[in-house]
């Protein structure tokens, strides 16, 4: 076209620029138009056909290069795209702790998405509680912490399971938590987190720029990383279930065990009693004080046992804090009791493993047993429990300074009454194995070898 001006649907613009004349030639790449190249003249032209015919050589040299552009930047963006998912994956199979999984998680889509807070919500019935947020400005998205389905944007992507994306903030009249308009946040997204067919809770993030989240595919990789936040969160609740239904078990095991043992002693301390009872009244004094003495004896033996398992029992009851925080307390409360001064040592490959909860329930009551001993037949001062890695699996190592003993004659005697058999029980239970290491005279080693379920510090919390 040599006059733009004869065309009424460029006329406009064309007068506007000055422009007089024009040619084009469309941009094709593999049979296809990518756009339109327009060399255009403020003066009027005639345009030759070999002008014409370079354009469209140039338009094809030109639409396979924007071809190529397109294909590079679409797999660009999902190779970012999978970068992404990986980061998000790698933060919610960090651990099985609901509040470090989603600290984590939120943390990551802050960085992947690019805004500048978010956060999660939890059904609880018929309404949402704020579980975790992260990100600038707290204070303005604490001011609402719950939320009922269908009320505000939380509750309204609740109650339709649709994503929801706002670019102009304050002029929303869904809006709830007025805050967040003033303290400068103009784009807000929620999305569903659902697992299978049921709803978990609901995901959001915020920004101050009225451009975030406005590229192809924004929304869609935050939907993506939800569904695995949406796993992350029923698996944190299936293991926090188990956990308690482990530290049920292990506190009733705890209760028979305490009640068994007493019931055996009291018997024995009736029995006792009547016995005096006889040789005060042959007025047999020295006897009667000897059997008062064993009787006193195994009072304060019986005393002690009972604190244990009241302690063990306390211990049970905060397994969810993890193995190490409740093993620290339990030394420091053993040690002021026995008197035995127990040093805990873990190494820093041994750090970075996580026994399953059933795992570490029989690792712990393991150790009680061995400290136990320690206390009541092994005449020592201290005592070392180590954590150490071999490869895939956990050593922990219960040595002692005391007296040692004879493992064959120890056996003969019924050496399961000092808990060994115990011991070995629970460590074959979990797939372990139990084995003592012991000397008359140079102490006792009681080596425990577990296997391990992931990769997470001992006892981590948040």
């Amino acid at each position: 076209m040599e006059r733009v001006t004869d065309d009424p649907r460029v006329a406009e613009a064309a007068a506007r620029e000055g422009i007089k004349s024009f040619v084009s030639a469309p941009l094709i790449s593999e049979g296809g138009v990518n756009g339109v190249l327009v060399v255009a003249n403020r003066t009027e032209r005639r345009f030759s056909r070999a002008d014409a015919e370079f354009l469209r050589a140039m338009g094809g040299q030109l639409g396979m290069a924007i071809q190529n552009a397109i294909l590079f930047e679409r797999a660009e963006r999902k190779n970012r795209e999978l970068a992404a998912l990986v980061t998000a994956g790698k933060a919610v199979t960090s651990s099985l702790n609901l509040d470090d999984v989603l600290s984590k998680s939120l943390d990551a889509v802050i960085e992947i998405a690019h805004v500048d807070a978010t956060e999660v919500w939890l059904l609880e019935g018929q309404e949402l509680a704020l579980k975790c947020q992260r990100g600038v400005c707290r204070e303005a998205f604490a001011e609402r912490v719950r939320f009922p389905i269908g009320e505000g944007f939380p509750g309204i992507v609740a109650q339709t399971q649709t994503p929801m994306l706002v670019h102009n903030l304050a002029s929303d009249p869904r809006l709830v938590r007025k805050r967040l308009v003033q303290v400068g946040f103009q784009t807000f997204c929620a999305l569903p987190l659902r697992y299978q067919d049921r709803l978990v809770g609901v995901m959001a993030v915020a920004a101050f720029s009225p451009d975030a989240l406005d590229r192809p595919g924004d929304v869609r990789l935050l939907e993506a990383i939800g569904e695995r936040i949406s796993v992350a969160i029923v698996n944190a609740e299936l293991h926090g279930q188990v956990q308690d239904a482990a530290t049920l078990h292990e506190r009733e095991r705890i209760a028979r065990e305490m009640h068994d043992g007493m019931a055996q002693l009291l018997g024995y301390i009736n029995t006792q009693s009547m016995a005096v009872k006889r040789l005060l009244a042959n007025e047999q004094m020295a006897d009667a004080h000897a059997e008062l003495t064993k009787m006193e004896e195994i009072t304060r033996d019986l005393y002690a046992d009972v604190r244990e398992g009241i302690l063990g029992l306390r211990t049970a009851a905060r397994a969810n804090e993890g193995l190490l925080p409740a093993l620290r307390e339990y030394v420091q409360h053993y040690t002021d009791m026995s008197h035995v001064a127990v040093a805990l040592r873990v190494s820093p490959d041994a750090e970075g493993m996580r026994p399953a909860p059933s795992v570490e329930i029989q690792l712990m009551r393991i150790i009680q047993e061995a400290l136990t001993n320690v206390r009541k037949h092994a005449r020592a001062t201290s005592a070392d429990v180590q954590f150490e890695r071999l490869g895939s699996r956990m050593r922990v190592t219960i040595a002692d300074n005391g007296q040692g003993f004879d493992t064959a004659r120890s056996t003969a005697l019924g050496w399961p009454r000092f808990g060994i058999q115990t011991m070995r029980e629970r460590a074959e239970s979990v797939g372990g194995t139990l084995s003592i290491e012991t000397e008359h005279g140079r102490g006792t080693r009681v080596v425990v070898d577990l296997p391990v379920l992931q990769q997470e510090a001992i006892g981590q919390t948040s």
